[in-house]
């Protein structure tokens, strides 16, 4: 989490609006509410994700970076003109949580006037995303490279082989923050990793040629 927050420079001056469920890895860490406050930053909650709530917050509090969803986004994105909102003070809008097209992730940084920021995460492991410095293709295609260099990424076809860069292949991670097994689940652990400690996410991804990834959804099986 303090790694995240290093990533897109986070300072006891930024504001985080906490938009998706507090639990969720999305807003818990990635940096979100525990890498905002690492930094000495400030956290704001909301129960309601929906524009009439969130929006009016952003101007009154000041915000400076939030997490959403591509349907939230799209949500905010239509209704901001007939709410008149201040959304000046956001420098960083992540989204995340399922594939965002390319036009809502245009349409989030002419209309918000800061640079998305894609994030794909789960609970177990890795994070990626992208950075302040990507082109736009990789910004608004992709969902970037992994928080740590020393996480290990594979995709692999049904039959575990690597598959070779932009065709689709199961996502396998080995990391520093990568559980190996799961507690006192030896049965479920044979299914989740591999042999060699990898875990089996269930998400299908491709990696670009410039070494990003692409998720693109979920195996119909998968763990």
């Amino acid at each position: 989490m303090r790694a995240a927050a290093e990533s897109v420079s986070l300072t006891e001056d930024d504001v985080y609006l906490a938009v998706p469920s507090v639990e969720s890895t999305f807003a818990l860490g990635g940096p979100g509410i525990v890498g905002t406050l690492s930094v000495g930053g400030t956290v704001v909650l909301v129960e309601d994700a929906g524009p009439v709530a969130c929006l009016p917050v952003i101007g009154r509090e000041r915000v400076t970076v939030t997490s959403v969803t591509p349907a939230v986004a799209r949500h905010w994105l239509d209704l901001l003109p007939t709410m008149e909102a201040d959304v000046s003070s956001l420098r960083l809008v992540q989204i995340g949580g399922a594939p965002v097209d390319r036009a809502t992730a245009e349409r989030m940084e002419a209309t918000w006037g800061c640079r998305p920021q894609q994030v794909f995460g789960r609970p177990e492991g890795p994070l990626t995303l992208t950075r302040r410095a990507d082109p736009d293709e990789t910004v608004f295609t992709t969902h970037g490279r992994p928080l740590s260099p020393d996480d290990e990424i594979r995709l692999v076809d049904a039959h575990g082989r690597d598959v070779p860069d932009g065709e689709p292949g199961e996502l396998l991670v080995r990391g520093p923050y990568t559980p190996r097994g799961y507690y006192r689940a030896p049965e479920h652990n044979a299914r989740a990793f591999t042999a060699d400690g990898y875990l089996r996410t269930g998400d299908l991804a491709r990696r670009t040629p410039d070494g990003n990834l692409v998720v693109t959804g979920r195996l119909a099986d998968g763990v």
